[in-house]
């Protein structure tokens, strides 16, 4: 309650500092302003929700204000986190995580936000809670995406405009960024379908060659049989002309297939995954 006694005067003070800094600048030459801690009240005060449930203390009070930062937490959890290639499994369950501030369950206490995110699938993370930190790890096991609509490599091509067919031809924007991509760049003011998907039989027979040649047991993550995903994205100047399809066409000539592990995205970077083992075999 005192906040709303010494913010005021802090503002007064951080306005005064302010007005004498700019006397101080126009007298002389020298370069003054105010401390920066002349307005950290703006960090300092709390909202008049959170000052309710912190002056209860009840934990019936505190539940309705931690529910909804839970539950915003957990959304950017599900879409944000565990995308990482080297920490997905080769099932394509991922591993998504969140974190909530102490300060939003002060009165609450980690077991009844465990029992909370339980309702949206989620739990507290306990082998990486550390009672003394500000923040409460959260995590999920995450499904892979369902994919639908996604062609055979060896379908007959979409037409122009149809889904996982070449994308619309763009002027401005090529003739931009020439300087900084010319091959592709050049590939899209063409306009040719063919010259697209020559292109990418080099492009990905490259990447591919790149990603087959790592490490099998360093930066995958292995399943109990040891067997690991090897992992590539292909962003869209590489197949705007020609389309996504044509990706999967020339990938599936190199014994590669579309991820199942990320959501199938037409006309947004494409990932592609070949089987593989830490060992080095398979695929």
């Amino acid at each position: 309650m005192l906040q709303f006694l010494y913010i005021p005067l802090w503002a007064l003070i951080a306005i005064c500092l302010t007005v004498l800094a700019i006397a101080i600048d126009a007298d002389s030459n020298a370069s003054v302003g105010p401390p920066a801690i002349a307005f950290g009240f703006v960090r300092a005060g709390i909202s008049w929700r959170r000052l309710r449930v912190e002056w209860s203390g009840r934990p019936e009070d505190w539940e309705p204000f931690t529910e909804p930062l839970l539950k915003d937490r957990i959304g950017k959890g599900e879409r944000n986190s565990g995308w990482g290639a080297a920490e997905l499994l080769p099932s394509g369950v991922r591993r998504a995580t969140a974190s909530i501030e102490l300060r939003y369950f002060r009165g609450l206490g980690p077991g009844r936000v465990d029992r909370m995110a339980q309702q949206y699938g989620w739990a507290v993370d306990w082998d990486n809670y550390r009672p003394a930190s500000e923040n409460l790890p959260l995590f999920r096991m995450m499904p892979p995406p369902e994919q639908h609509g996604v062609p055979a490599p060896n379908s007959p091509s979409p037409a122009p405009g149809a889904p996982w067919g070449p994308l619309p031809c763009r002027v401005l924007m090529p003739l931009l960024t020439f300087v900084f991509m010319p091959r592709v760049r050049s590939l899209e003011l063409r306009r040719s379908p063919d010259a697209y998907v020559a292109h990418l039989r080099t492009h990905l027979a490259e990447k591919f060659r790149t990603e087959l040649a790592r490490d099998p047991s360093k930066g995958y993550k292995a399943d109990e049989w040891g067997r690991i995903l090897r992992r590539v994205g292909v962003n869209t100047w590489h197949f705007r002309g020609a389309g996504a399809h044509a990706v999967l066409r020339v990938a599936a000539e190199h014994g590669w297939q579309l991820d199942h592990s990320y959501p199938a995205d037409p006309v947004g970077e494409l990932h592609l995954c070949r089987p593989n083992t830490v060992s080095g075999q398979g695929g």
